[in-house]
């Protein structure tokens, strides 16, 4: 077989709608536990520092999320899904190693940081979603106003500038982004039938 035939089935690998519903899944639960850790332990300590709450934990997810973003960049089979895979991977892995690499300094030297990572992943997020007509365009566009509405808080240090409310922040935006990716796997999954249908 050669490496192009490899390279379709791979792709094909990519759209699978049990793997789009099963990643979506484990998004949502992973950030929906630290938000409610994040709200209910926030002086939590993590790699030997206290201040930083969970956000080393949700770094990690951020970091594993921009990992499998540009794995979807590598086996996408069209340009445009190439680029949008890839700048969102890279967004992702960046940002979490800062986060990583500051543990052990100010926590809040990574407000601003923060607060543009959301409000960023926000509008492109809510552009992309109306600009491509996506299916599921309404729980993409949901998740990315609650995410520019968070990183906005984080910018006005309301309610808090504490860790734990960046960590709160960004675990939130892990879930709604699983939640925008459940229901596109679900449109795969209908569109899929419609085509055994027909």
């Amino acid at each position: 077989m050669n490496i192009q035939k490899k390279f379709e089935q791979i792709e094909r690998f990519g759209t699978d709608w049990k793997r789009l519903l099963i990643r979506g899944s484990i998004m949502l639960c992973v950030g929906a536990m630290l938000v409610i850790a994040a709200l209910f332990k926030p002086d939590v300590m993590l790699l030997s520092t206290r201040e930083f709450s969970w956000l080393p934990a949700v770094a990690f997810v951020i970091l594993t999320v921009g990992l499998l973003e540009c794995f979807d960049a590598f086996i996408a089979k069209e340009l445009r899904d190439f680029f949008l895979n890839l700048q969102n991977g890279v967004f992702d892995v960046v940002v979490a190693f800062l986060i990583i690499a500051s543990v052990g300094e100010d926590p809040s030297r990574l407000n601003l940081m923060i607060a543009a990572f959301l409000m960023v992943k926000g509008i492109l997020r809510t552009i992309i979603a109306h600009a491509t007509q996506m299916p599921h365009k309404i729980s993409t566009m949901i998740g990315a106003c609650v995410s520019f509405l968070l990183g906005l808080l984080i910018w006005l240090e309301w309610p808090s500038s504490s860790a734990w409310f960046l960590a709160v922040g960004l675990s939130a935006d892990i879930g709604f982004r699983g939640w925008s990716l459940m229901m596109f796997g679900f449109w795969v999954k209908m569109q899929k039938a419609k085509e055994l249908a027909s």
